[in-house]
């Protein structure tokens, strides 16, 4: 009997994990089923937790415990890629020190098959207040600001920035993309993209864009939704648990 290959990646969205959340145990068995699998790339489609900031120094013990969990990964070979979300703040050095590579886009080929890994919260560029905001709260002057706060203080501040800004980008999120989804596709189309997986929409959903296969991954939570793609670039959403 021949073996299947070992998937290309396992890919989770969205955790928002909170403190002490319950979903959590989960998540980390399913991490520990991934690096059981032999599969090649663990993906995170950013949110990972309600807020992350820096150094990850306002992050609860259960909270950093999914990046050691992550860490593990890495440490045992594999590729772990973090799609940053509106969620993350600063994040790039505690994920390379972590051994994860933190990115906004990051593609990867299954076979013949060209994939296009992102958050997400970028497609709508028709989200000006959004779109601003993100630019000012992660430019260079806030994250001095954020690295010279003690702990306590920068992670209350990422929680009342984002109770503040909490209502852009939810209309978007709440309607099914168009016209600024279709011009993302199309780019993608010209870089030679065949499929595309994003999360920040919360859907279960794949829809045909421009002519490239886009995947909305909905939230790992208490059910365990994550996608699995193998190495022909098949894409299976399965429940874990």
């Amino acid at each position: 009997m021949v073996e299947s290959p070992a998937d290309v990646a396992w890919c989770a969205a969205d955790p928002h994990f909170a403190a002490d959340d319950p979903a959590i145990p989960l998540f980390l068995r399913w991490v520990e089923a991934y690096i059981e699998s032999g599969a090649e790339n663990l993906v995170l489609l950013g949110d990972l937790f309600q807020v992350w900031v820096g150094d990850g120094r306002s992050l609860s013990d259960s909270q950093r415990a999914v990046l050691d969990a992550a860490s593990r990964a890495a440490r045992e070979g594999r590729g772990v890629v973090y799609l940053a979300g509106n969620r993350d703040y600063f994040v790039e050095d505690e994920a390379s020190r972590r051994g994860i590579l933190a990115l906004e886009r990051w593609d990867v080929s299954a076979g013949s098959v060209r994939l296009r890994f992102e958050h997400g919260d970028l497609i709508n560029t028709s989200d000006r207040p959004y779109l601003g905001w993100r630019e000012f709260s992660r430019s260079g002057a806030v994250r001095a600001l954020v690295r010279a706060l003690p702990a306590r203080w920068s992670g209350a501040l990422a929680r009342v920035l984002e109770r503040k800004f909490s209502g852009t980008n939810l209309p978007y999120k709440a309607y099914r993309p168009g016209r600024e989804l279709r011009i993302w596709a199309k780019g993608l189309a010209g870089e030679g993209i065949d499929g595309a997986i994003l999360g920040h929409f919360h859907r279960d959903a794949e829809e045909e864009v421009a002519g490239v296969r886009v995947r909305f991954v909905p939230q790992f939570r208490e059910e365990g939704w994550h996608l699995r793609v193998d190495g022909r670039g098949a894409l299976r959403l399965l429940p874990f648990g």
